[in-house]
C-alpha cells in the first residue's frame, strides 16, 4: 500500500510538472558531469546533511536536503522549506541537476523544482552511490563508481545553510 501511495504522489507530481510546461530529463552521472560545463548549471545534492558530510559528495554539489534525519523518530522528515531553499540559492532560469544516493529522492526534488517554476531540471538517475549490487551494497553505477570528482571536504559556500 505504501508503494502505491508513493507512486501515486510521484505520478501526480509528474503530471503537475508536465502541466506547468516543465520537462524533467533523466541522465547518468557522466552526462550530469558533462552538463555542468554549461553556465548557469548547478548540481544540487538533496541528501541529508549527514550523508553529504559523512558519505562524501560531488566536488561541485550544493547541499539542499529534501529531507532531514530525525534522531528522535529515527526516520527522515521532509524539509518543508525545500523549494524556498532552492529559490534562495538559484534563479528560475538556472539549470538544476539533482543527485541523491541512488536516484529516488533526486527525482522527487527535480519534480518539485519543475513545479516551482525552475526552467530546466535534471535527475541523475544513478545517484552518487548507485544501485544495489548482489551483496546489497550501492556500487552499481553512480557518481563514485564512474570515477567522477568527489570529496569529503565541506565548502561553506556549497554546504546547507540552516536558517
Amino acid at each position: 500500500m505504501r508503494k502505491l501511495l508513493t507512486l501515486g504522489w510521484i505520478g501526480a507530481a509528474l503530471l503537475a510538472a508536465v502541466a506547468a510546461g516543465q520537462e524533467m530529463e533523466n541522465v547518468d552521472p557522466a552526462k550530469a558531469f558533462d552538463l555542468l560545463k554549461n553556465p548557469s548549471t548547478f548540481l544540487v545534492d538533496v541528501r541529508s546533511v549527514a550523508e553529504y558530510v559523512l558519505v562524501g559528495h560531488p566536488d561541485q554539489a550544493y547541499n539542499v536536503p529534501l529531507t532531514f534525519w530525525s534522531e528522535n523518530r529515527a526516520t527522515f522528515e521532509p524539509n518543508e522549506k525545500f523549494v524556498e531553499d532552492l529559490k534562495a540559492r538559484f534563479k528560475p532560469g538556472d539549470t538544476l541537476i539533482f543527485i541523491c544516493r541512488s536516484g529516488g529522492r533526486s527525482r522527487r526534488a527535480a519534480e518539485a523544482a519543475g513545479k516551482a517554476g525552475f526552467g530546466k531540471v535534471v535527475n541523475t538517475n544513478q545517484g552518487f552511490e548507485g544501485a544495489l549490487d548482489a551483496a546489497g551494497h550501492h556500487t552499481v553505477g553512480g557518481w563514485k563508481s564512474a570515477g567522477l570528482p568527489w570529496t569529503y571536504k565541506v565548502d561553506p559556500a556549497l554546504a546547507y545553510a540552516f536558517r
